[in-house]
């Protein structure tokens, strides 16, 4: 039988508690501040500084961000864990291409405008075809 809560997201496992402290912060740092964190740039993101001056800008391609809490090798940044949370909790709405929370967004079955699967915001799905279908 399968354990797994789907209430909390998963942490790796065999991280050092160093870097699982840090993982932690990173999620923490979503959760709080997750309509601030957004993508600037194809695997750009900025996300808040955790000490709340300013707003670092992440790269999810290469895993870095100037933050001058420099990370051992090896070890996750917490801005870089932050970023990644809000990317994979959300997606880009094919009408106006804003990012929404994946509850948010309404998958397209048929239509003559976009293609099935297609993710709409609610504004975009009401202004559509597909939302008459």
């Amino acid at each position: 039988m399968d354990t797994t809560s789907v209430a909390h997201p998963a942490q790796p496992k065999g991280l050092h508690p160093a870097k699982l402290t840090r993982f932690k912060r990173g999620l923490a740092l979503a959760q709080e501040h997750f309509e601030e964190i957004t993508r600037v740039a194809p695997w750009t993101w900025s996300v808040p500084s955790a000490t709340g001056s300013g707003a670092h800008t992440v790269n999810l391609k290469t895993g870095t961000c100037p933050c001058p809490d420099r990370t051992p090798a090896g070890e996750v940044d917490k801005h870089v864990v932050a970023a990644k949370y809000v990317k994979s909790k959300t997606a880009t709405c094919s009408g106006c291409g804003d990012r929404f929370r994946h509850r948010e967004l309404v998958e397209v079955q048929e239509s003559l405008t976009y293609f099935e699967g297609d993710l709409l915001c609610p504004e975009c799905w009401a202004g559509s075809d597909a939302g008459v279908l």
